[in-house]
């Protein structure tokens, strides 16, 4: 799948652009830096206030980082598919994407189970509410997967082709 996208990127003009334009590809990596700033900052926050630390944060105002949230992995998602186009050989085969988009997709299904599970729960928590365990579990895979994706896409310029 993934050298099927890379034999397309590769002959595309917006792989072209990508590799001619000087400065885009540290601007990429500055737009998705700050998108992952943007996504963990809220995530983390949100995940451990579900998890039942920092109980005197209001779950409900936690919940309203979550545009950022939101922000960052637009971010991400758009720069992104764009370091895949400007690189599709090297990103394809490298052990470190491939590893950190699976970690992607479990923390997309895990945000699917919170949106199913856990969301309606919270409506009426308060400070002194002990979240049931499948929040918990929701909220430390989220952690764990997103931790995971942080460190495989720093890895993935020292990993190579596993």
């Amino acid at each position: 799948m993934l050298d099927f996208l890379a034999r397309i990127a590769v002959e595309s003009t917006l792989n072209q652009w990508i590799q001619d334009v000087y400065w885009l590809w540290p601007i990429l990596e500055i737009l998705h830096f700050i998108g992952l700033s943007l996504l963990l900052g809220g995530l983390i926050i949100m995940d451990l206030r579900m998890a039942g630390h920092f109980r005197s944060l209001d779950p409900h105002a936690t919940h309203r980082l979550l545009p950022l949230v939101f922000l960052g992995f637009g971010l991400n998602l758009g720069t992104g598919i764009l370091f895949f186009v400007g690189d599709p050989m090297r990103y394809s085969i490298n052990i470190g994407f491939q590893i950190k988009m699976v970690l992607v997709l479990v923390a997309g299904l895990n945000a699917l189970l919170y949106y199913w599970k856990v969301r309606p729960l919270m409506r009426d928590w308060t400070e002194y509410t002990q979240p049931p365990t499948i929040a918990r579990i929701v909220a430390y895979t989220s952690l764990v997967a997103w931790t995971g994706v942080l460190l495989c896409g720093r890895l993935i310029p020292y990993v190579g082709t596993g």
